[in-house]
């Protein structure tokens, strides 16, 4: 399977990775990005970390550094002042040149729409954590779970269907069909094979029959 590009919302998968706090103090968000960066670094394969970028909102952003840089091979891009990540993801799938082989990792549901619009694969950020807690040598590449598809959505015969079904078979009965069984099994002419192999296994049970069997088999005739 080829290697999907990564979009990755940055501070979701920050909260989805347990590395999110309720209150940060000065510099500690700067030091829960480096740490997410180079967890993602160490299981995202050679390939996944060229094809990666993960963007994060403009909030605490490195004060005079550039919105754009690459960290262990990783893409990092923060939104401008004021914005946030997810509409910079939003402009990325709509320049991108593959984006059908691009996996969005976000639990927004905008997001989720936005990537399917462009032919790409949204996934929430959780279950991608998950698979990355697997070393890189124990799975092929990043892989979205499959959607569970409801009853609801599965398809169901056209009444018109059901209508030509009807009449052309009739009414079905699993009572009638269950008598039709048991009365061919009581009118079905008797196998013969079954009684000789009845004659044979009684034989075989009394040695005196078998022996008189063996006698009249194999003896002379006279002359």
């Amino acid at each position: 399977m080829a290697t999907p590009f990564l979009l990755i919302d940055g501070y979701n998968l920050l909260h989805a990775a347990g590395l999110a706090r309720v209150r940060y103090a000065p510099g500690d968000l700067e030091r829960q990005r480096q740490r997410l960066l180079a967890m993602l670094a160490e299981k995202l394969t050679p390939s996944e970390k060229l094809r990666c970028t993960v963007v994060f909102d403009a909030q605490d952003a490195p004060f005079n550094d550039s919105r754009e840089s690459r960290v262990h091979d990783v893409a990092v891009l923060f939104a401008p002042q004021g914005g946030d990540a997810d509409t910079v993801i939003e402009e990325l799938l709509e320049k991108h040149p593959a984006a059908k082989q691009t996996i969005v990792i976000s639990g927004d549901h905008r997001l989720h729409k936005a990537a399917r619009r462009r032919g790409a694969t949204p996934m929430d950020s959780e279950p991608f954590w998950e698979q990355l807690r697997q070393s890189p040598d124990q799975r092929q590449t990043i892989t979205p779970p499959l959607p569970v598809q409801s009853s609801a959505a599965r398809p169901t015969p056209m009444k018109a269907d059901v209508a030509a079904w009807m009449k052309e078979f009739g009414e079905v009965s699993v009572d009638q069909i269950a008598a039709e069984v048991r009365a061919e099994g009581q009118t079905a002419p008797p196998d013969p094979w079954q009684k000789h192999l009845g004659e044979l296994e009684r034989m075989l049970d009394d040695p005196r029959l078998c022996e008189n069997w063996l006698q009249q088999r194999f003896q002379r005739p006279p002359g």
